[in-house]
């Protein structure tokens, strides 16, 4: 039997597979289906037993395990996943991110039957360099002193030496003035869908078993970091994190490697980027500790945006929204109008999402009004 390991997303394993083969969720099925078929022990008509019908191994050519398989599997099924494949005959293995467990016992049985590969992650290079120098002020507004920060940051990716060890960034200032923006952005300059992590959503104990590992079959973030698409990582509000969970990140943040109970997953070369809504490096240092904090390549602080800023935020989010309404939606929205009184009160304006959700207001009230407007006539 010939084994291959995958790591990496979906859409890269499907490349790898063959166009005729079975899953393991679909084997197991005919698994069951087999054994149900298997006869009780009756009686002849002289009173002598009859031995119940053997069923023989089932053949399969191309076995596929998707990294979703294995949590339609036991814990003592992945313990024992040999002797599941014992009642088979099979050619050639296809297994997606398969847990440590089940890497270990097939390396040990079949040693030099066992081949690795893994997804080819765009790696960041000067032409990408050159594009965030020359796009940055265009996406991220009212940012400049960022973008000089961020080069500074990314440049150890593209210079001689080569780098293993992720660039590991904390964004800081106050919400909704480009922290996430510019993650997104890097990750658009990259050709390469975000992985982004919303760390104020993990607030209960199942959070512990998401970072650290509990059941095989448990979303977990190692998993995660298995199936993304994308080097660049967003740790979204950082800061809302317990501190007991920072031990975590150890690892990843030193060698670019993260461990749990049940995977190992390395991300060398990658960009990780955390935010926060902390106003100083002191005080990142203070509520986070020195652990962590000194594990951070560079501190990026985002200032509050200036009523420059505010403006061309303003105008651009009327002219993005205008382009998406129909024909007749723009002869009704008077754009010129929603502008200006967003400029009149340009001062009681602070970032970007209380923009953009003032602007959707203004849109959606034109254009009711005109449909009740015309319902009278």
């Amino acid at each position: 039997m010939k084994i291959l390991f995958y790591f990496g997303p979906k859409r890269g394993f499907d490349k790898q597979l063959p166009c005729e083969r079975k899953t393991l969720s679909e084997l197991v099925a005919e698994d069951d289906a087999k054994r149900k078929q298997v006869t009780h022990v009756a009686k002849s008509e002289d009173g002598r037993e009859v031995e119940p019908i053997k069923i023989g191994k089932l053949y399969c050519e191309n076995l596929v395990a998707y990294s979703e398989s294995y949590s339609g599997i036991t814990e003592s099924a992945v313990q024992g996943f040999l002797n599941i494949l014992g009642d088979y005959k099979i050619d050639h293995l296809y297994l997606q991110n398969p847990p440590t467990q089940i890497q270990h016992q097939l390396i040990q049985t079949y040693p030099t039957m066992v081949s690795v590969r893994k997804f080819g992650y765009k790696k960041f290079s000067k032409s990408m360099f050159h594009k965030i120098d020359e796009q940055f002020e265009r996406k991220i507004i009212g940012q400049i002193k960022v973008k000089k920060r961020l080069l500074i940051s990314l440049y150890p990716l593209i210079a001689k030496n080569v780098k293993r060890k992720p660039v590991v960034m904390m964004f800081y200032g106050n919400s909704g003035i480009g922290k996430t923006e510019t993650a997104r952005f890097i990750s658009e300059i990259m050709g390469q869908k975000l992985l982004r992590k919303q760390l104020s959503m993990f607030q209960s104990g199942e959070f512990q078993n998401y970072l650290f590992g509990g059941n095989h079959a448990q979303s977990c973030f190692a998993r995660d970091l298995l199936e993304r698409e994308s080097n660049v990582i967003l740790l979204d509000e950082f800061d809302k994190l317990h501190p007991v969970f920072h031990n975590a990140f150890y690892q990843l943040f030193d060698e670019g490697v993260f461990e749990d109970k049940n995977y190992k997953v390395e991300l060398y070369n990658s960009i990780i980027i955390c935010t926060s809504n902390y106003q100083s490096e002191a005080e990142i240092r203070k509520n986070l500790g020195d652990p962590i904090f000194f594990r951070f390549d560079k501190f990026i602080h985002f200032e509050d945006l200036d009523i420059g800023a505010l403006k061309l935020i303003i105008s651009k989010h009327i002219e993005e929204r205008f382009e998406k309404l129909s024909h007749p939606d723009k002869l009704i929205v008077d754009r010129e109008y929603i502008k200006k009184q967003l400029y009149d009160n340009v001062t009681r304006l602070s970032n970007v999402r209380q923009i953009s959700n003032i602007v959707e207001e203004y849109f959606g009230m034109q254009l009711v009004e005109n449909i009740l407007e015309n319902g009278r006539k």
